[in-house]
């Protein structure tokens, strides 16, 4: 589970950044008008949040079930 949530945080990471960059570089779609343009980076921009969000979740909760595994043994 642990390793769902780190691949989740850097495709998050990864979509941020091609976002972040093809605004930087005043990229779009082409022949779309601009306000096409903007709600389809504001989509991407959510959508690499909910990445990360969705990604951080995940760990916490592998690492809060392998807390309680440990807890959960009897002591040698």
């Amino acid at each position: 589970m642990r390793r769902i949530g780190q691949f989740l945080l850097a495709l998050g990471v990864a979509v941020g950044g091609f976002v972040a960059l093809t605004m930087a570089m005043h990229l779009g779609l082409a022949g779309a008008p601009w306000l096409v343009n903007v709600a389809l980076a504001k989509l991407g921009l959510i959508a690499a949040g909910g990445l990360m969000a969705g990604g951080a979740v995940s760990m916490r909760l592998a690492k809060r079930r392998e807390q309680r595994q440990l807890g959960s043994r009897p002591a040698p």
